[in-house]
């Protein structure tokens, strides 16, 4: 006889994350296409251009320029999560079962999008907070801003002024603070918001720059905050891209995540986990915006 889908019950981070998630996932893959990779280590040919036309008199030299190609590393990054629940959920009825399986990798397929950003922003492990000694940050990297004194609009001004004379700025990724400090500006006669704001991957337009709003942009699991408001920059920059798509596993016995073993304790896991590859061509293509410290 069928388990009634009564007597299920998910754990209840699982059922929150999946309410808040939309909200909560990757800005780099808003802002940055994805590109495909292979499972070995990369490295990618930065080439800058700076070729200038020379004015030649009559019968004079010719000038020549050298070329400097750096070669920047790719970083291949493992990523899973792994969620426990009661075996009794293998004897609910297909239909319940399919859908509470369907929320569960759902959660964790936006989970491992929230880790692109952890990873290339913060260099941290989103799970534990904890920062990642091996990885660089590109909020320590990035040409570092200065929150203004109450004037968002300063802020955004001085991002661009970091990046206009050598950069075309493509994306601008906002933390929820700042992205609210920003739609709270409104033109004084017709009390229209001036930026179109987005509050949610949804992109929107901030001076013609795409905007997308994440809470992975000021890094909200990390224990420690960061102060980071936005960044700024040339989002073509990032390279990354999947080297093995998301897949699933239902693990039915042992001890896969230290929280004892499965048949002891009558549960079952859902793991899903992915890899892939980034690099940041160049970090001053990017500007990071910051609070002060405890602001």
């Amino acid at each position: 006889m069928a388990l009634s889908t009564d007597k299920i019950k998910l754990p209840t981070e699982v059922t929150m994350s999946v309410i808040e998630g939309a909200a909560s996932q990757s800005t780099i893959a808003a802002l940055s296409p994805a590109t495909p990779q292979l499972f070995q280590n990369t490295e990618n040919m930065l080439f800058r251009a700076q070729a200038e036309a020379e004015v030649v008199g009559e019968l004079a030299d010719k000038s020549s320029m050298e070329y400097s190609i750096p070669a920047v590393p790719g970083k291949i990054v493992k990523v899973q999560t792994t969620t426990r629940v009661s075996n009794e959920l293998e004897w609910a009825d297909t239909d319940a079962r399919l859908q509470i399986v369907s929320n569960i990798q759902a959660d964790q397929g936006k989970a491992v999008s929230r880790a692109l950003d952890y990873v290339v922003y913060h260099a941290v492990n989103p799970l534990t907070g904890a920062v990642m000694p091996s990885y660089t940050a590109l909020s320590s990297t990035a040409e570092q801003v200065a929150q203004a004194a109450n004037d968002p609009s300063t802020d955004l001004d001085n991002l661009l002024s970091k990046l206009i004379e050598d950069w075309t700025v493509s994306g601008l990724a906002l933390s929820p603070a700042f992205a609210d400090a920003l739609r709270r500006i409104r033109i004084a006669n017709t009390g229209a918001r001036l930026y179109d704001i987005p509050l949610n991957l949804q992109p929107g337009s901030v001076e013609g720059i795409t905007a997308v709003t994440s809470n992975t942009v000021n890094g909200k699991r990390l224990a420690v905050p960061t102060n980071v408001l936005a960044f700024m920059g040339d989002f073509s920059m990032i390279k990354w891209g999947m080297v093995r798509d998301m897949y699933a596993d239902i693990i039915t016995m042992g001890d896969p995540d230290g929280g004892g073993d499965l048949k002891r304790t009558n549960e079952i896991a859902y793991r899903t986990e992915a890899v892939f590859s980034y690099a940041v061509l160049d970090p001053t293509a990017f500007a990071v915006l910051k609070a002060a410290s405890g602001a």
